[in-house]
């Protein structure tokens, strides 16, 4: 049984809509770095192994947004997606309904990411919840050990309009940023790139 989100209504369907979004504008919409505090710098993401091409995103994805905090620790990356075919969104949004395969998602995304690093993790946790922002989001929150130190992650993934908006963030302090907030200013950003006859984002 398809675990019960709250604020969705039982068939949301797909908004008419048209866009000027473009994925040369992700950029200038993913930049969060106001968003954040102080101590965090903007941060070339091919540099850390973080682009579109070394993450093998593809053409339908824009280039990888990176933020770095020092002290205290907390990297945030970000992209988005543009999905022009209907059945494809439908499928995106099944897939983001779905809290089993979603927890499997990022668990087993997680785990490779650490094999390529030559690491393992241990004490794994996750939960996932389904927060108002956009037509539907999904944020999974958890934990993980590496060699004794025990690390925070969190996934928030969310969608307006044709766009999809992924966003991660992985901290060693309980004093992190949160990525909710984050993710309604991007929201914020793009509802201006859309002209619905139905909503692209939900009544909050």
């Amino acid at each position: 049984q398809s675990p019960q989100i709250p604020n969705q209504p039982e068939t949301p369907g797909d908004s008419t809509f048209t866009t000027t979004l473009t994925l040369e504008k992700a950029n200038e919409i993913l930049n969060i770095l106001f968003f954040l505090p102080r101590s965090f710098e903007k941060v070339d993401a091919a540099s850390e192994g973080l682009s579109n091409a070394q993450m093998g995103l593809g053409p339908d994805f824009c280039e990888v947004q990176l933020f770095v905090s020092d002290n205290p620790y907390q990297t945030i990356y970000c992209f988005l997606g543009l999905i022009e075919s209907r059945i494809e969104r439908a499928t995106s949004d099944a897939l983001l309904r779905d809290e089993i395969q979603m927890s499997n998602l990022i668990m087993e995304s997680l785990k490779q990411g650490a094999q390529e690093e030559g690491v393992n993790l241990q004490n794994t946790k996750i939960s996932i919840t389904y927060p108002a922002i956009g037509i539907l989001a999904m944020l999974g929150e958890g934990s993980f050990s590496v060699e004794g130190f025990t690390f925070g992650f969190d996934t928030l993934w969310f969608r307006a309009g044709n766009a999809y908006v992924f966003i991660y963030s992985i901290y060693y302090s309980q004093d992190r940023t949160t990525l909710i907030p984050i993710a309604k200013q991007i929201e914020q950003r793009l509802a201006g790139y859309f002209n619905t006859t139905s909503p692209v984002t939900r009544s909050h």
